[in-house]
């Protein structure tokens, strides 16, 4: 007991006997006009690599002071402890309230050792590893503030270090509390505005996956929801606002936080990109980078520290390298909106890349400001991202319109076929009902085509088939539904302002088909048509698609009969209840 005794008395006389000594030594910085700076020279530094063995305040006289530049802030993976010492001196008539904070959220501990010119030494510490509530400052990194009284001057020596090794940085920010104020509000509205944006876009993508029922933009969602929840820890705000009370989301929370984002980029970009059918090779090596991710994100959980580390560091930089190349080869393999995808992987991997190096090594001066510049990235990236999910959504429609025309083309003629006639009669049927206008079909069969194949060969009969088709087009107008119903067989759709008009249409079709013939391999190849007419929907009524093609049929019929060449109008004999008779009735023909 009196040997510890006798220890704690020559523990408080070394302290005692150092305070005055080293206080001289301390390097000042005048904060009678201080509005903000960095902490840099003459502003003095030192390392210590172990931890204490004694409870001093001050470092150990081992620890070698040294002035602080830009090339010192950036310390990379280091579980040492760091010491900054300087003299705020107040020259002013007033005191000056003061702030000091740190540029990182995930600073473990920093410990404030401070004197004013009449007072005796005290000591804060302030963690991450505490509840938030037991911080000085409200705000998401550690800050301390404290005021130095008119003329005179506040020792402060600064103690930062991580319980365990991360990537730490030396750099803090000298603030006037009145500045402080003003720069908190700023960073806040920054924030509010960068958060706002995520949650709209999460809102739209959520949105696009319900309404589309596809899930590239539920992974879309995911993705920001993890970008999001990163950010959170980075800015502090998470902490301060949303799990104030768990130290343990705070502390082990980043390097899972940095898998998750790993983690649903990837699977975002699988689905997006299509790797399973584009890039088989990538798809197969995405999966296996999830696998390890998963590993990882496991691994953390169950208490591991420093190989997730390392892990989520060599994740992100593989991220950044492997995705502007996926999607430059998607790209390449023609998805068109991959270029957007591309370009905004591009843009987000120099900032990452950069935040990496700034992180994990010593190479780069200044700080952790590469954050800052990847967190403005991040936005761009998700702006082109969403960009490329519109023009994947436009790219879609644009397949599925292409997949419905040819659905309803017919290959050879580029008309519309069977099917297409169908589905068109019903927009003729709401057309009639706004403008009252009758609507007509006229059938057409090529006269003797059989002769033509049997002749000339079915190359020529195509040939005078797409004759054929040409001389539709020509003849009928834009609102004209004109199709190929199978063989040598044509049909129109069209509104007329009675069966002449319609007969009309039809007679030019016929004289210029017979007037106009076919070239093919130097040789004319004569030919003619017959057509039928049957009205569809009058006042009187209107037919359904079997009743229609029946009487066309059945004045095309007559047409061909009555020697060919010729166009036959169906009409109408008797009516029932529903406006047309339901079975054929003769018709008249027109030479």
């Amino acid at each position: 007991m009196v040997r510890v005794l006798l220890s704690g008395l020559l523990i408080v006389a070394a302290i005692t006997l150092s305070l005055p000594t080293r206080a001289a030594q301390v390097p000042a910085l005048d904060i009678s006009s201080l509005d903000h700076r960095l902490l840099r020279d003459p502003v003095e530094f030192c390392r210590q690599q172990q931890p204490p063995e004694s409870p001093l305040f001050l470092p150990p006289p081992s620890c070698r002071f040294a002035p602080l530049r830009d090339a010192d802030i950036n310390q990379g993976i280091s579980d040492a402890r760091y010491w900054l010492r300087f003299r705020l001196v107040n020259d002013g008539n007033n005191d000056r309230s003061w702030v000091i904070q740190h540029e990182t959220s995930y600073l473990d501990n920093l410990v404030v050792h401070y004197r004013d010119s009449d007072g005796d030494w005290q000591r804060r510490r302030l963690s991450d590893r505490q509840p938030f509530a037991s911080r000085q400052v409200d705000f998401g990194k550690l800050s301390f503030r404290h005021t130095t009284p008119a003329g005179g001057a506040t020792t402060v020596y600064l103690q930062l270090y991580f319980d365990r090794a991360d990537a730490l940085s030396l750099n803090f920010h000298l603030h006037d509390s009145e500045s402080f104020r003003e720069a908190v509000q700023s960073t806040y509205l920054v924030y509010g505005g960068y958060y706002g944006a995520l949650l709209v876009f999460i809102a739209m993508a959520v949105i696009g996956a319900l309404v589309l029922r596809r899930a590239s933009p539920l992974f879309y969602a995911l993705f920001l929801c993890a970008t999001a929840f990163k950010w959170s820890l980075f800015n502090g705000v998470g902490f301060q606002y949303l799990w104030p009370s768990s130290v343990f989301i705070q502390n082990e929370g980043f390097h899972i936080a940095f898998l998750l984002f790993v983690a649903s980029a990837l699977q975002f970009s699988r689905v997006f990109l299509k790797t399973r059918d584009y890039l088989p090779g990538t798809d197969r090596a995405i999966t296996l980078f999830q696998g390890v991710v998963a590993v990882g994100i496991a691994l953390r959980i169950l208490g591991f520290y420093e190989p997730v580390l390392h892990l989520a560091f060599a994740a992100l930089a593989l991220l950044a390298l492997l995705l502007p190349v996926a999607g430059w080869r998607a790209w390449r393999k023609g998805l068109q909106y991959a270029r957007w995808y591309t370009l905004a992987w591009i843009v987000y991997s120099a900032g990452l890349l950069l935040s990496l190096a700034s992180a994990y090594t010593e190479l780069l001066p200044g700080g952790m400001q590469a954050l800052s510049y990847l967190q403005v990235a991040s936005l761009f990236e998700v702006l082109l991202l969403m960009v490329a999910m519109a023009e994947r959504v436009l790219s879609l429609e644009r397949d599925r319109r292409e997949a419905v025309v040819l659905a309803n083309q017919d290959t050879l003629t580029q008309l519309g076929n069977r099917r297409f006639l169908q589905v068109q009669y019903e927009q003729f049927k709401e057309r009639f009902a706004r403008n009252r206008v009758p609507v007509f079909l006229i059938m057409i069969d090529l006269d003797y085509f059989k002769q033509v194949n049997d002749r000339y060969g079915h190359e020529a009969g195509d040939v005078v088939l797409k004759h054929m088709a040409d001389l539709l087009r020509q003849h009928s107008r834009h609102e004209d539904v004109c199709v190929r119903y199978g063989g040598e067989e044509f049909a129109i759709l069209l509104q007329a302002v009675n069966v002449d008009a319609a007969r009309d249409v039809a007679e030019r079709i016929r004289t210029a088909f017979a007037g106009t013939p076919t070239t093919y391999e130097g040789e004319n190849i004569d030919h003619t048509l017959s057509a039928g007419i049957a009205p569809v929907i009058s006042g009187d009524g209107m037919l359904s698609v079997r009743e229609m093609m029946a009487r066309a049929d059945a004045a095309l019929y007559e047409s061909k009969a009555s020697g060919r060449n010729r166009t036959v109008v169906h009409l109408v004999q008797s009516e029932t209840a529903e406006g047309f008779t339901n079975s054929p009735v003769p018709g008249r023909g027109y030479e």
